[in-house]
C-alpha cells in the first residue's frame, strides 16, 4: 500500500478536537436494565470526579434545571425516573481510562452483561444534596428511549454557578423541552439557542449510542462557553460526532504508539508504529501530525507478517520545531478511536563530541555543560584517595580526568558511562566536573593506545590510558614521605621513561611503604622486560606512566637479551595442525636491526608473517607456529620455508636465514 499524503487546511482545533476534559463515549438507552453511560478521560492527567454530577433531571414545564443547584431550589424534578447524582468522594478517573456507570442497580447491569459496572447510580453515587433523595427509584427506568438530555457538570459546593462538562441530546429534534439554554441566566455565557441544537437519533434494542472519535467533539465551539474548560458544550453537532452501533460492537483498540528515533533530528527519517485491533475489522489507520502550522494526514500500512502492527514513514522534516502527532483508527462499522496527541521536539543534529575534539578546542568548552560518553580506564580511589580523580577514554584515543570533590566509587574500570559535566581547566589539567554519571554497560572493552616510549615521552598522551614496553634499567622504592616507587624503563630504541607506582594502588607497596607483592617485586628488577598499561602523566616536565592495578604490569615475553648474531632453527619433525599440533622454532638477531620472520610455500607465495619489528636490543627467541596462514586458515600438507630477514639499521647490511618445515598429511 502506498503512503498517501494529504494536507489539511482546517484549523487544528477541528482536526484534533482538542478535547481537554472528560467526555461521554457510549450511552445505552434500552434495555432498561442495561442502561449505562461510558465516561472517558482522553486527557494526559487524572481527573478527580468528587465534585462532578450526572443528571437527566430537566423539566422545562416546571422550570426545573440542574444549574439551579447552587440556589438550593428548582434543581430536582422529584420524578422516580429522574436523577441528579454526585460521584463518590475521592473517585479519580485516570488519564486515558474509561468507566461504565450503570444507571440501574449493579445486579441489573450484571444480569444484562455478565459483569459488574465500574460504578452504579444506586449503590455508589451520592445524592446531590445531603438529606434529599435525588437519584429516583432504583426500580424505575432512568433514560427515556424517545427524547432526553444527559448532562455531566461540575460544582464546587460554593460557587453561584455550575460548569458544564458534557452534554448529549437524543430523540425528537422538535422536543426542545429537553434542551438547555442558560443564555438569559445571570452569571452564564450564552448557550446555543435550543432551536439550533443538534440531536442524535435514539437507538433501537441491541444498539447503543457511540461517540465516533474519542478525541474529537467536531465543530463544538472551543471558547466563550459555560464548559469547565471554556467550551460551549451545547454547540456540539451530535449528528456528526455520534453514531448508532451494535451493542456488541466496540471501537478499535489502539496501543503502543511510538516514534523512532525517540529524540529525532532534522535529518532523521521518522518511523511511526502503532498496534490496532478490532473485533469486526479495521477500515483505516491514519497518522495525523502537525509541524510548523501545517497539518498532514498519512495512511498507515499493516506491517508484513503482522495482524495488528501499522507503520508509516515520514521523510526528514529539514527544520527544527515541535512535531505533534496522534493516530485515528476506524473499523468497518464506522466506529473510530484516537490516541492522545504527543509532542516531540525536532532538533538540529548534535555534532558528536569526542574527548579528542574537546581537547583540541578546550578554550571554547571551558565552563560549558557537555554530555560525553566513554569507558572508565581508572576509577576513583586509585591515584587519589581524598577526592574523585578518575579517567575516561573514548574511541578518539584520548583520555580526560573525571573530577568530583567527593570520593565517588559508584563506577569502576570497564564501565561504559554517559557523563554530564562542566568542562574545566585546573592548573593546566583539563577535567570534567561531572554532575551525573550513568553506567550504560559493565565490563566494556577498555580502550588503550599501544605506543612507543618515544611517542609517550612527547607528552601528547597525558590522561590517556596507554601501553608501553621496555627493560627495567633502574628502580627507586618509596621511602619516608615518598609515597610511591619510580621504575625507569628503556625500550629497544634507547628511549627512557618513568613508571610511577603509587602506594595508594596497593600494586607493589601499601600506604605504609610495606612491600606486599613479592611476585611483582621480582618482575620489576633491573634487566627484566615488562609491558605496562597506565595513565599518561607529567612530573617536572617529564612523562610518567601510572598503572592502577597489579595486572597492568606483565612480563614482556620478548625473549632472552644478550649479544646475539643472526640464527634460525626449526624442529626437524613434521606436524599435523588439524590435530592441534604446532612446530617449535627459535631465532636470534643482533641489536639495532629490523627483523622479518615469514613463512612461504615452495612456489614463493607468502603464507604468513610471524614477526616484523625493529629492535634496538639483541634477542634470542623461542616460539611456535600453528600451521595457519595470515587469514587464520589451516594450510594444506606439504613442505614450507621459514625465512628470517635481518637488516642492520646502522650499516644497512642484510642477513637471511632459511629452514624447511613439513606439514604432514592428515588422515581421518
Amino acid at each position: 500500500m502506498k503512503n498517501i499524503y494529504v494536507v489539511i487546511v482546517y484549523t487544528l482545533s477541528f482536526v484534533f478536537g482538542q478535547v481537554d476534559h472528560v467526555i461521554f463515549t457510549e450511552v445505552v438507552l434500552t434495555p432498561s436494565d442495561g442502561e449505562y453511560v461510558r465516561i472517558s478521560n482522553p486527557t494526559s492527567l487524572a481527573v478527580d470526579l468528587s465534585d462532578y454530577y450526572l443528571t437527566d433531571a430537566t423539566d422545562a414545564s416546571s422550570n426545573i434545571y440542574y444549574y439551579n443547584l447552587p440556589t438550593g431550589e428548582n434543581f430536582w424534578s422529584g420524578s422516580s425516573s429522574d436523577f441528579i447524582g454526585r460521584f463518590p468522594s475521592g473517585f479519580t478517573l485516570e488519564a486515558g481510562a474509561s468507566i461504565n456507570v450503570s444507571l440501574r442497580s449493579e445486579d441489573k447491569y450484571f444480569s444484562t452483561y455478565g459483569l459488574s459496572p465500574d460504578l452504579s447510580l444506586d449503590s455508589d453515587f451520592l445524592d446531590a444534596v445531603d438529606g434529599i433523595s435525588t437519584r429516583g427509584n432504583s426500580g424505575a427506568q432512568k433514560l427515556a428511549n424517545t427524547s432526553e438530555s444527559l448532562i455531566l457538570f461540575f460544582w464546587d459546593g460554593s460557587s453561584p454557578i455550575v460548569k458544564d462538562v458534557e452534554y448529549l441530546l437524543w430523540g425528537d429534534t422538535t422536543n426542545h423541552s429537553v434542551a438547555i439554554d442558560k443564555s438569559a441566566i445571570d452569571g452564564y455565557q450564552p448557550d446555543t439557542p435550543v432551536s439550533e441544537q443538534s440531536f442524535i437519533t435514539a437507538h433501537e434494542i441491541d444498539q447503543k449510542l457511540v461517540r465516533t472519535e474519542t478525541l474529537s467533539e467536531g465543530l463544538e465551539l472551543q471558547e466563550g462557553g459555560n464548559g469547565i474548560t471554556g467550551h460551549n458544550e451545547t454547540s456540539e453537532p451530535f449528528s456528526d460526532t455520534w453514531t448508532i452501533a451494535s451493542l456488541t460492537s466496540s471501537k478499535p483498540e489502539i496501543s503502543n504508539l511510538s516514534i523512532s528515533p525517540s529524540n529525532p533530528f532534522t535529518d532523521d527519517i521518522l518511523k511511526f508504529e502503532v498496534n490496532v485491533i478490532d473485533d469486526d475489522g479495521i477500515s483505516s489507520v491514519i497518522l495525523r501530525y502537525e509541524f510548523q502550522q501545517e497539518i498532514t494526514s498519512l495512511s498507515m500500512s499493516l506491517s508484513d507478517n503482522s495482524s495488528s502492527l501499522y507503520t508509516a514513514q515520514v521523510d526528514p522534516l529539514g527544520s527544527t520545531g515541535s512535531l505533534i502527532y496522534s493516530v485515528v483508527a476506524e473499523d468497518i462499522n464506522g466506529l473510530k478511536d484516537s490516541t492522545s496527541r504527543i509532542a516531540v521536539d525536532i532538533n538540529e543534529p548534535i555534532a558528536e563530541l569526542t574527548i579528542a575534539s574537546l581537547l583540541d578546542d578546550l578554550d571554547s568548552y571551558i565552563g560549558q555543560i557537555v554530555e560525553i560518553d566513554g569507558v572508565v580506564t581508572i576509577p576513583a580511589g586509585k591515584l587519589r584517595t581524598n577526592f574523585t580523580e578518575a579517567f575516561l577514554q573514548d574511541e578518539s584515543g584520548k583520555g580526560i580526568i573525571l573530577y568530583n570533590s567527593q570520593l565517588d566509587t559508584s563506577f569502576t574500570r570497564g564501565d561504559s558511562v554517559l557523563v554530564v559535566a562542566e568542562v574545566d581547566d585546573f592548573d593546566g589539567k583539563p577535567e570534567l566536573i561531572y554532575s551525573s554519571i550513568t553506567v550504560l554497560k559493565e565490563n566494556a572493552s577498555i580502550p588503550v593506545e599501544e605506543i612507543t616510549v618515544s611517542e609517550f615521552n612527547s607528552l601528547k598522551y597525558n590522561y590517556t590510558f596507554v601501553k608501553i614496553w621496555g627493560k627495567v634499567i633502574s628502580r627507586s622504592d618509596p621511602f619516608g614521605t615518598n609515597t610511591g616507587a619510580n621504575i625507569s624503563i628503556q625500550d629497544a630504541s634507547g628511549e627512557v621513561t618513568t613508571m610511577r607506582i603509587w602506594n595508594s594502588t596497593n600494586i607493589l607497596f601499601n600506604t605504609s611503604n610495606q612491600l606486599i607483592n613479592l611476585e611483582l617485586d621480582s618482575l620489576l628488577q633491573v634487566g627484566q622486560i615488562i609491558e605496562v598499561s597506565g595513565i599518561g602523566g607529567e612530573y617536572s616536565g617529564a612523562s610518567q606512566i601510572q598503572p592502577a592495578y597489579a595486572t597492568d604490569i606483565v612480563e614482556k615475553l620478548e625473549g632472552q637479551t644478550g649479544n646475539f648474531s643472526a640464527s634460525l632453527s626449526v624442529s626437524p619433525y613434521p606436524f599435523v595442525p588439524q590435530l592441534g599440533e604446532v612446530i617449535k622454532y627459535s631465532y636470534s638477531f643482533p641489536s639495532d636491526a629490523r627483523i622479518k620472520l615469514r613463512v612461504f610455500d615452495m612456489a614463493g607465495r607468502l603464507i604468513t608473517t610471524l614477526y616484523d619489528e625493529y629492535r634496538g636490543i639483541s634477542f634470542y627467541k623461542e616460539a611456535t607456529w600453528n600451521g595457519r596462514d595470515y587469514l587464520n586458515r589451516l594450510v594444506p600438507s606439504g613442505t614450507y620455508i621459514i625465512h628470517l630477514d635481518i637488516t642492520d639499521s646502522i650499516t644497512g647490511k642484510s642477513y637471511q636465514k632459511i629452514a624447511p618445515l613439513v606439514i604432514a598429511a592428515y588422515e581421518n
